[in-house]
């Protein structure tokens, strides 16, 4: 498969305090990763490194392109642990916020190609019937499914998303994670999602990585579960929860897994 993300020995410190020390991954056209480790370990660093948002040491390279050089953004989708426009007042609609996605629109005016882009992407993320109202008016799971509305629109081959659950009641999680998963079976959309909803979300992903301040571990589910470094540093009970695959009190893959007693 080719390459979307390639991280090689990647460094970041704020005023000479570690953040990241030798990360070095790669992540694969419709890969879905999961990115998990404890507050404090880096993730948001890490995903702001990747889009160029913050500046630090080390080599990144986006769908084969030196992050340096990368100019085709609107292949990539972002959705931010705190949206502006979800922090501003502004009495813009729900629409309006879509359109915001189409980085590289040009003139005032909207075409009909780029108004058939906002209405696909309300469509994906069931917010259409929202368009007209203002934003700020929404519920806060309206919300975020507008602004993943908002990174869809430019039809992204990759996604990435920083804890896009936080806030959310149960059903409109849910909801959220069954779409993106959607969108990655379905459409073949790469993912890169920092969430602490691993029980909900690990029956999607293809992937875990864990930070915390170097990368811990970075493999598929099946690796995940048989790793001794993951359950040192979460408990065993914590690394098949987590990992989804486990069945009744016993993890199908055997082996080092064993099994597991459900209170």
């Amino acid at each position: 498969m080719p390459s979307v993300i390639e991280a090689e020995n990647l460094r970041f410190a704020y005023v000479r305090v570690p953040v990241l020390e030798d990360v070095s991954f790669r992540v694969d056209a419709g890969d879905y990763v999961g990115i998990i480790g404890p507050n404090g370990g880096g993730k948001t660093t890490l995903l702001k490194l990747l889009l160029g948002l913050e500046k630090g040491q080390g080599n990144i390279r986006l769908f084969g392109c030196p992050l340096e050089q990368f100019k085709q953004w609107h292949k990539i989708g972002y959705l931010a642990q705190k949206s502006p426009v979800s922090q501003s007042g502004f009495p813009v609609s729900a629409e309006e916020v879509v359109l915001m996605g189409l980085s590289d629109r040009h003139g005032s005016g909207v075409s009909l190609s780029e108004l058939k882009q906002v209405h696909e992407a309300m469509q994906q993320t069931r917010t259409r019937e929202y368009a007209g109202r203002i934003f700020h008016d929404l519920s806060i799971g309206q919300q975020q499914r507008v602004l993943l509305a908002r990174a869809l629109v430019s039809r992204p081959e990759l996604l990435i998303l920083d804890e896009p659950s936080t806030a959310l009641d149960p059903e409109s999680r849910e909801m959220f994670f069954n779409l993106l998963g959607e969108l990655n079976a379905r459409r073949g959309v790469t993912i890169l999602l920092i969430t602490h909803d691993t029980g909900e979300v690990g029956k999607y992903i293809s992937k875990f990585m864990y930070i915390d301040k170097t990368l811990v571990f970075y493999g598929t589910k099946e690796e995940f579960c048989h790793s001794q470094t993951v359950a040192e540093k979460l408990g065993a009970f914590a690394q098949h929860t987590i990992d989804h695959l486990h069945n009744h009190g016993r993890c199908p893959l055997g082996g080092a897994c064993g099994e597991i007693k459900n209170d």
